[in-house]
This record gives structure tokens, sequence and C-alpha cells, in this order.
């Protein structure tokens, strides 16, 4: 629990101080680690090392003195002893008291257990953004379960989250689509967004027999924006319009198959058609860094970026980046704090569009750089129609998972055969996905996403499904009713190390959805997720539950199975994944 740790820190400040006659700040950070072994105790600090030097002893020394003087005073109650171990001190927990009022408050709070305060802060998270010129494919998941997750994290965490989508309607590939479905119409049998896809790749073909079209794409490009400039309901606006929320109904089914949903869809035309485009270039000329070479191109060499900024054609037709700064202008000025999640690719622009902020005295948003998931096929291309769909993903998922499920005979009910498939398939992938650290490249394994046994969601689900299961057959079975309240009681026994074990792991859920939301790693919050599955797995099959004589012991771990059952719906939930309950 994160009060034990705090309380045992500012013990560590009181006494160090008092022996150093130094301030917090010169102290710096007290860490506190976790032995390898319980044995060794449940916390330890190597604080003794540090002050070596300031006062001139050995360690072991330091330890010794400061271990006589934090057992004097000031220990919360939690600490049965702490002893001085070759240089370091190393605190034991009371597990009976620390147990007792651990897995009170987890029932007691239930889904609320580890929300943090609201901050009274405003965040304004993009994320996916895939162009609507063809389906999500495996690369785009990426992007939209890290980006869903934090939302989730840092909603959990008490921040007021706001996700955009920022929909890319005015750049060369959507008036390709345009083109397209002049030529060749839309096949309504297919999902929207597989079609648009469809019309793409033909309308590329095209363009590639005959390279004198590419006058018309021009074309269209100007006539669409001019029309938007004079705010005009033209006929070429309709056909952008209906193009791009074709696509995009095709993307929202797609995303709410995955429990991804977006708060907000912003056009990057509105910025056109409102003014805001015109007056950041007026902006930015005003600063005496823009150049007119066969462009207007912005010099940002005082922020370290060599590279120009391409602002506007000298046709007059903006550009993605101009309109990409806009909307971030719009963005950090209704936000308290603004996050993107970009591929690794966008890096050069991402600073870009950073400096251009810094430039023009805005607030500049945070970004998360994510590797591509690389695929046995190769490259990804949507212009020529070579890819995996996040459907087909999906699909692949649910299957696989239909399969696992009969195998294992969970229920012969086809209803609730896909019902259990549906919450597998969804845990899969987006668990999968989001245990890698971003910056890490990953290939997307099956044998990972589906395993029952050792890395996959599944083994988190089934560690719930136990749970229930426990449960279940203790009013069923023993007739034993959970409501009763009476935590007095409980834990007056010597608890198991394995018990020990699951009750530190599931009362560091607070500590960790914190970490998480204030590092914006949700890969955090997922690793911890199978270290609660496999402490409880390790507690199940050392721990008699339902079979143990001793009604206390019982009570107890019955508490420890209800408390373990409510972190995993919180974690798990907060990652965007149902548990089954059946598995």
């Amino acid at each position: 629990m994160i009060e034990v740790e705090n309380s045992i820190v500012d013990a560590i400040y009181s006494k160090v101080q008092e022996v150093s006659n130094k301030s917090k700040e010169e102290i710096g950070e007290i860490k506190l680690e976790e032995p390898p072994s319980l044995n060794m105790g449940d916390y330890s600090t190597n604080i003794s090392f540090r002050l070596a030097k300031v006062l001139k002893k050995p360690p072991k020394v330091i330890a010794e003195e400061l271990v006589v003087m934090l057992n004097s005073e000031g220990m919360p109650s939690y600490i049965k002893e702490i002893k001085a171990l070759n240089g370091y001190i190393n605190f034991f927990l009371d597990y009976s008291l620390y147990s007792r009022e651990g897995v009170k408050k987890i029932v007691n709070e239930k889904n609320n257990f580890g929300r943090g305060k609201y901050k009274g802060k405003k965040i304004i998270l993009e994320h996916t953004s895939a162009n609507p010129n063809g389906p999500l494919h495996i690369g785009h998941s990426r992007n939209a379960v890290i980006g869903d997750s934090l939302k989730n994290i840092l909603e959990f965490a008490g921040y007021d989250v706001e996700t955009h989508y920022y929909v890319n309607d005015m750049g060369r590939q959507e008036a390709i689509v345009v083109f397209g479905l002049d030529r060749f119409g839309i096949d309504k049998d297919k999902k929207p967004d597989h079609a648009i896809g469809e019309i793409y790749v033909n309308a590329n073909n095209l363009l590639n027999k005959d390279p004198q079209l590419e006058e018309e794409i021009l074309n269209i490009m100007k006539e669409y924006e001019e029309s938007l400039e004079k705010n005009q309901d033209s006929d070429i606006v309709k056909k952008f319009q209906w193009a791009v929320n074709y696509a995009l109904s095709g993307f929202k089914e797609t995303l709410n198959n995955l429990n991804i949903k977006h708060d907000k869809f912003i056009w990057e035309s509105e910025y056109v058609r409102n003014g805001m485009v015109k007056e950041v270039i007026k902006k930015l000329m005003e600063t005496n860094k823009v150049v007119k070479e066969d462009v207007y191109k912005l010099d940002l060499s005082d922020f370290g970026i060599e590279k120009k900024l391409v602002l506007a054609r000298l046709n007059g037709t903006s550009l993605y980046s101009t309109r990409d700064i806009a909307y971030h202008i719009d963005k950090m000025t209704n936000c308290d704090i603004g996050i993107n999640v970009l591929g690794a690719d966008h890096k050069l622009t991402a600073q870009m569009v950073n400096a251009s902020l810094k430039l023009l005295n805005y607030n500049t948003p945070k970004v998360i750089f994510y590797e591509f998931i690389s695929l046995p096929e190769g490259s990804m291309s949507t212009r020529r129609g070579r890819y995996i769909s996040m459907d087909e993903l999906f699909e692949e998922s649910k299957r696989r998972a239909i399969e696992e499920v009969k195998k294992r005979g969970i229920t012969k009910d086809e209803k609730e055969i896909q019902e259990i498939a549906h919450k597998i398939a969804v845990g899969a992938i987006r668990y999968n996905i989001v245990r890698i650290s971003p910056e890490k490249p990953m290939v997307f394994r099956w044998e990972e996403a589906l395993d029952f046994e050792k890395v996959g969601c599944p083994v988190i689900q089934y560690a719930h499904a136990r749970c229930s299961r426990v449960l279940e057959n203790a009013l069923k079975k023993n007739n034993i009713n959970m409501d009763n309240k009476d935590f007095e009681k409980l834990f007056n026994y010597e608890l198991k190390e394995q018990e020990k074990t699951l009750i530190k792991t599931l009362l560091k859920f607070p500590k960790i959805l914190e970490k998480s939301a204030e590092y914006l790693k949700p890969q955090t919050l997922a690793n911890y997720m199978l270290d609660v599955a496999q402490a409880f797995n390790s507690f199940y099959g050392n721990c008699p539950v339902l079979r143990e004589k001793n009604e206390n012991i019982l009570y107890s771990r019955l508490r420890i199975v209800e408390s373990t059952k409510i972190i995993i719906e919180n974690g798990l939930g907060v990652l965007g994944i149902d548990c089954p309950g059946r598995m």
C-alpha cells in the first residue's frame, strides 16, 4: 500500500535529518526496494551507503544506528520488525494487520479501489487518426490500443480525458478516393472502409497506368479547398464528406469490436473553413522565419531542426503541416495537457509541429511514439492493397478463441460460447499489444496472444474465472455468506508465503496505476496484471481454500480470493478488457 511505503520513507527522512543535519532536498530521494525473498524483509533501503561520505562512517554502522532510532519511535503499525543487514535497512510487515486492513479496503471500495483523486486537469488525447482511404490495419491497432488504454488509465487516475480522432480529409489520398468513386462507384455489399479501400487501390492502379490523370487529382484538391475557404456546401464538398463519413462508419465498427470509442472526430478541413489555417500562416510569416523557395518553408534551425517545414504551395493551397499546427493550437488552448500517440515514422513531423507551436508561444503536447508491428508478409501498403486489417485480426482471434472454448468444454450453449470467445479475443489482441513497451518493435504471435498458461491475457482472465468459481462454490456448497463485513477476526494465523506475496501484490494496484498514469506507460499496468494472476495461481496451488477446516483461515482465504477478483476486474477493465467469468 502506498500509505505504508510513504510512512516508512517519512520515518527514514526524519531520522536521517536528525543524524546528518541535512534537508530533504540535500538528502535526495529515498527509494524503497523489495528484497528478492520475504525472508530478507518486505522493503529495503540503501540510504546508509549514501550517508557514508557525509557521516564518515561505514554503511554497516550507520544502518545499525538508524535501526535503533527507527525502532524507538515513529514507525507505522504495519511494521513488525526492522533489521540492519550488511549496510541495508530491511523492514518486515506485520502481515496479520497488513492483510486485514488491506483486504478490508479492497473489498469495501470494490471498483473504486486504486482510483485517484480528481486532479482538476483536462487532457486531450489524440490517437489512431488513420487516413480514411482503406480499412484500419494491424499497424493501426497498436496506436488505437495504446491510446485507448492510456485514456482509461488517466481517467481512473483522476484526470478529465477527451479523446480525439484527427480526420485527414484534405490530403491527396482522399482526393484519390473521390476521384475513384466517380469512376468505379462503390460496392455497398462490402464493409464501408473495405469498399473505400478497394476504390483507393483501383484508382491508384489507374493513375499508375495514366500519369496524366495526376492533374485531375490536383484540381480536385484545389477545388475542395477553395470551396471550404468560401464556406460553400458545393458538390465537391459533399463528395468528400460522403466518402470520409462512409469510411469512418467502418472504422467505428472495427474499433467498437475492441471496446474503443473516441469522444470527438475532428476534421482537418474545419481549420480551413474557419480561417485558422490562413491565420497560422500569417502569424508564422510575421516571425521572419519563412522563406520562399519552390514553396513557402519555415526555418526551424533555432530549435535544432535542419529540415525546413513546408507551409503552403505557391498556388495558395495549404498543406497537412499547416492544418496540423492549426489543430494543435486549437487543441492546446482547450486543455491543460495534450497527448499524441504517433508512429515512430512521425518523429520529425511531431518535432516540427512542436517547434512551430513554441515559435508562436503555445504549449506543446507530449508525444508517445510506437514502433510498428512487423508481419511475415513484409511491409504494409494501403495503396497497393497489401495489409492485414484489424477486422481480419479480430475475426482470426475470435475463431481461435471459439475453438479453445469448445475444446475446454466450458459450455455447450452457442450464444454463451460466442460471448466468452468475444471477450477472450478482445483480451488477446489488446493485452498482447499493450504489454510491450511502445518503443520496442513487436511481432504479433498467436501462440502468445491466446496463451492460457504463461503470458497471454487468457492467463489473467482464467485466474478471474477461477476466483468466481471458488466464490460461487463457497455460497452454493459451503453456504458461506460473503456479505458479512466483519473483518476484525481475519488473518489471526501465520500466513503462508504465497498468501503474503499475493496480498502484497494486490495492494500495489494503486501505486501501479499511479505510475502508469504519471509516466504514460500502460505496459506497467499490463505486466502487473500478469503478476497478479501468477501470484494467485501460486496461492491457489499451495493454500487450500474450500477444503480448509479452520474457519478463520477459510474466511481469510476467501477474502483473498474476493480481493483478487476485484483487482483483476479493475485492472483489466482499465485496459479495456472484459472478464468472461467462465473459462
